[in-house]
């Protein structure tokens, strides 16, 4: 009998502490399970990697993740830690505000995307074979004048130099096409100096003046500026390291006029700015229903779920783009089906740069379905 009641009280007991166990797992919040992981990941490029700092936003609104994340130095032999409301150098995110920009005008009957530069700029090689859409998409075969080393070599010597958008697109067309006109993709940043200078002649006004008044003000951007020239950028802001190679603390912050990168990468802004920004630049409000459809429907798949369009990067379902100048990088992406934004901060110019996180972040919350 004695025997029998032990039995019993041990099938109560583990009855009970099953039921306990199971409140204790109801309990748990599962957004909390993933933003760990994601702290963890993040955590561990800084631990095991020559990145200073990383300052990560994700909010995934279906789930309510709201979460700003930071970690490491934004400033090494101060060890100041990362702010995540800080400026930043967004580098070639700077693109989808020139070509939204550009699109804009599409909308208002100044030009077509089918329309052939040779309208235009009639001197430029090959003009009569490219059009404004093959600048839009990078594939107009146009040479990338970043990577012309005779322009390596000055921007190197003389870092302080200030660069006229003419002298770029120079640099870029004094090489061999990558390939015949609408033949091939190829990044190119001269695409996107040759489509400010358009936006420029189109409006009759400057390129930082239509970014300010159709975009930065409409969405009451106070922390986001498009410069023309300049060593440094208003505000708070990180230091910035590297430029492809880890140099100990080397700090190129205040180093190289920011007038190299113009319409492809001179905006500066901050990760909650950067988020509503993307956020309509994808759901829409920018353009036309129409032409914002094109824009996300016509993509040039580059690599395994990777596209490219008018002057939009695709990834999965995330839309946006990503980019990188001396010292800083960043990834700044979209989903509508989702209903979630990712924006990454690096303040580094290093070979792993933040889509390897970004692809990370997809892998916690998604799954390959993303």
């Amino acid at each position: 009998m004695e025997k029998r009641q032990l039995i019993f009280i041990t099938i109560l007991l583990i009855a009970v502490l099953s039921i306990i166990s199971c409140k204790k797992d109801a309990s748990v919040d599962p957004n909390q399970l993933l933003t760990d992981q994601m702290r963890s990941v993040t955590d561990s490029i800084v631990n095991n990697t020559q990145v200073p700092g990383v300052v990560a936003l994700v909010v995934d609104h279906k789930r309510g993740i709201d979460w700003l994340y930071t970690t490491g130095f934004s400033d090494i032999p101060a060890k100041l830690p990362m702010n995540g409301n800080n400026n930043f150098r967004i580098g070639s995110n700077t693109k989808t505000f020139t070509g939204t920009v550009l699109l804009q005008l599409v909308d208002e009957g100044k030009l077509a995307l089918s329309d052939k530069l040779s309208k235009y700029y009639p001197e430029y090689p090959k003009s009569d074979s490219i059009t404004i859409s093959m600048l839009c998409n990078m594939t107009s075969g146009i040479y990338n004048f970043t990577d012309d080393e005779s322009w390596q070599d000055i921007l190197i010597n003389n870092p302080s130099r200030v660069w006229l958008p003419q002298e770029l697109i120079d640099a870029g067309v004094s090489h061999d096409f990558y390939f015949q006109p609408g033949k091939g993709w190829t990044y190119s940043n001269t695409n996107t100096i040759i489509l400010g200078m358009l936006i420029e002649k189109l409006t009759g006004s400057t390129l930082e003046s239509e970014i300010s008044n159709r975009i930065i003000k409409p969405l009451q951007l106070s922390n986001t500026g498009f410069l023309t020239s300049g060593l440094t950028f208003p505000g708070p802001h990180a230091r910035g390291y590297y430029m492809g190679e880890y140099v100990e603390n080397e700090d190129l912050t205040e180093h190289f006029d920011i007038s190299w990168g113009w319409a492809a990468g001179s905006v500066y802004s901050t990760p909650r700015e950067l988020q509503k920004f993307v956020e309509v630049l994808v759901e829409g409000g920018f353009l036309s229903d129409s032409l914002q459809k094109r824009r996300l429907d016509e993509m040039h798949l580059i690599s395994p779920n990777i596209g490219y369009g008018l002057a939009l990067f695709q990834r999965g379902s995330f839309y946006g783009h990503n980019g990188a100048v001396m010292g800083f990088t960043s990834s700044m992406y979209h989903s509508k089906e989702k209903d979630c934004t990712i924006i990454i901060y690096f303040n580094c110019l290093l070979e792993l740069q933040p889509d390897f996180l970004f692809k990370r972040f997809m892998d916690i919350l998604y799954g390959r379905n993303f």
